[in-house]
């Protein structure tokens, strides 16, 4: 829950970002995915993978969302504004 809160709150900073925006929306709906297949694991069957597996490829997802601003900071974007 802790990861949740966090993930959702930090962009809600950076109002006007259509970036982070989308960011904290994926980041919401995985959280949200997680939680679902956590409860009920039968439905990650279908998809052919197992319950486990499913969660760990949501996990991926979070972590990849949560290294894009870090990104987008060292790519330039935050460089020139500290120049």
């Amino acid at each position: 829950m802790f990861g949740c809160v966090c993930t959702l709150r930090l962009p809600a900073r950076a109002r006007g970002d259509r970036f982070l925006i989308w960011q904290r929306a994926a980041a919401a709906l995985l959280h949200a995915l997680i939680a679902v297949i956590g409860a009920f694991p039968e439905l990650a069957e279908p998809f052919g993978l197992r319950p486990i597996r499913a969660e760990a490829l949501m996990l991926i997802g979070l972590i990849m969302l949560g290294h894009a601003p870090v990104w987008r900071f060292m790519a330039g974007e935050g460089r020139a504004a500290e120049d």
